[in-house]
């Protein structure tokens, strides 16, 4: 980054005005200096401790994209008799493919794009940061970190409808575990179906009070995919046997909305349904909202489980409606009966209630920080693929798994070893480096000219010679 020398009073407010910019800029030029010598003497160890299986053939200038900017690399490349060209370098940082992304710029891009669009989170890391990536290179990172996870879910699943066989997992006991589940409607693209629902669930072992009036999960597990029924449950089922023992549960509630789907997942946990109570007073708000004297009698009834207490009192109310108001009335009628094992309050065939149990509705918040903020913002629309590999990698970092699954991995086993000594040697030498700061070692005339000892000459004198610096 170049920098004129400023000529006039204005010009230096300016500079001053964004010293801290040139001196970050200066200080990221002294880091990818530093980081070019250490990767390039480690490159020079790997040469050394390279077995005499490998020959190596050229050393070529690379350009990687780290956490400092990019970095100009000479590396070697070396030829081995059975597995082809190797770059040692590439696999001893993590690097992949011919993107030359180093993982902590590839963790950095890839959580800015799980809260943004692609091209924003392009846009936010190049003025945030020293990173600079298109938002078609942060948008092929999402798929090539998501699809080995999908591939292997996708198998593990199939295997598990295939022999009913579950691996084992951590083996944790819980006295009760809640799920709930939802549908989320995303825009599709380049399909012939508009939209497509999300799967998505929360299991949960109680609550805890963070406030008076506001109540936390304890312990939450979170699953969503874009695929049927059976195999949503599949997957489900595998994500809380990683944790649980799901044969000493001492018992389960599922809430929902009354989808058939989520419905459906009482036998996979042996769970009771429990209508959601978002969903159920929404309905009957809608319909009766200039009923109030019966919307407290339609809440009581299906609150203890009468349901057909409750559809009668509907059924009296639609038989003084007229026309489209009678219609709704005798929607919501079916809607209580389709729904009647769901309407009866968990808490009410217990003998002994907790007092901390709760009523089920955390999934329609869930529905928003999980799904909605991401991919149903400023008009997005996904592939179905897209979505799954989005969802993917968001998951990873919602639950803080992201730094395991992205760290430096090397897909060899056979990489040299180098002595941590002389490896902590080769990082303290190329640190000592002096950081160059060529923005003040040019002549500033305001130290020189008719009028040196004014305040303005005084300041720039102290920044270009620091004490004890000459």
């Amino acid at each position: 980054m170049k920098v004129s020398v400023p000529r006039s009073v204005d010009e230096y407010k300016a500079f001053l005005g964004r010293l801290d910019e040139v001196v970050l800029e200066k200080a990221l030029d002294w880091g990818r200096q530093v980081y070019q010598g250490i990767v390039e003497q480690l490159d020079k160890q790997l040469l050394n401790s390279k077995g005499h299986d490998l020959r190596e053939e050229h050393v070529r200038p690379v350009w990687y994209s780290t956490c400092l900017g990019r970095v100009r690399v000479r590396r070697r490349q070396y030829r081995a008799r059975q597995s082809g060209h190797r770059y040692l370098l590439d696999e001893a940082l993590g690097v992949a493919g011919r993107s030359h992304i180093t993982p902590a710029a590839t963790r950095l891009a890839l959580e800015m794009s799980t809260s943004m669009s692609f091209r924003r989170s392009a846009d936010v890391l190049s003025k945030a940061s020293a990173v600079k990536l298109s938002h078609q290179t942060i948008w092929k990172l999402v798929g090539r970190v998501a699809e080995p996870h999908l591939q292997k879910a996708d198998r593990e699943i199939r295997n598990l409808l295939e022999t009913g066989e579950l691996p084992e997992g951590q083996g944790r006991k819980a006295r009760c575990l809640m799920l709930e589940a939802d549908g989320v409607m995303v825009s599709l693209q380049r399909q012939k179906a508009k939209k497509a629902e999300v799967k998505l669930g929360i299991a949960y072992e109680g609550w805890q009070q963070v406030t008076p009036k506001r109540y936390a999960t304890v312990n939450k597990t979170i699953y969503g995919d874009l695929c049927g029924t059976d195999a949503y449950w599949a997957g489900m089922t595998l994500k809380l046997a990683q944790r649980y023992d799901l044969a000493g549960v001492g018992w389960s509630v599922l809430g929902g909305d009354g989808a058939g789907w989520v419905k459906q997942g009482c036998a996979h946990f042996g769970s009771r349904f429990q209508l959601d109570r978002y969903h159920l007073n929404r309905e009957i708000r809608a319909v009766l909202g200039t009923y109030s004297g019966t919307i407290t009698a339609v809440r009581e009834h299906c609150e203890r489980g009468e349901t057909r207490l409750a559809s009668q009192v509907l059924f009296d109310l639609e038989q003084k409606a007229r026309g489209e108001q009678a219609k709704k009335i005798a929607g919501l009628r079916r809607y209580i009966e389709d729904n009647s094992a769901g309407l009866r309050d968990y808490r009410l065939d217990m003998e002994r209630p907790d007092p901390g149990l709760r009523r089920t509705g955390a999934m329609e918040g869930n529905v928003d920080k999980l799904v909605a903020r991401r991919m149903k913002n400023q008009g997005m629309s996904w592939s179905p693929r897209g979505i799954r590999r989005m969802l993917c990698v968001r998951f990873m970092y919602l639950e803080g798994k992201a730094n395991e699954v992205l760290g430096t991995k090397s897909g060899w086993n056979d990489l040299p070893r180098i002595p941590a000594k002389k490896f902590r040697n080769m990082v303290d030498k190329a640190g000592a480096l002096q950081p160059h700061i060529g923005v003040l070692e040019t002549t500033l005339p305001a130290l020189f000219g008719p009028h040196p000892n004014r305040p303005l000459a005084q300041v720039l004198r102290a920044l270009a010679h620091p004490a004890g610096v000459r």
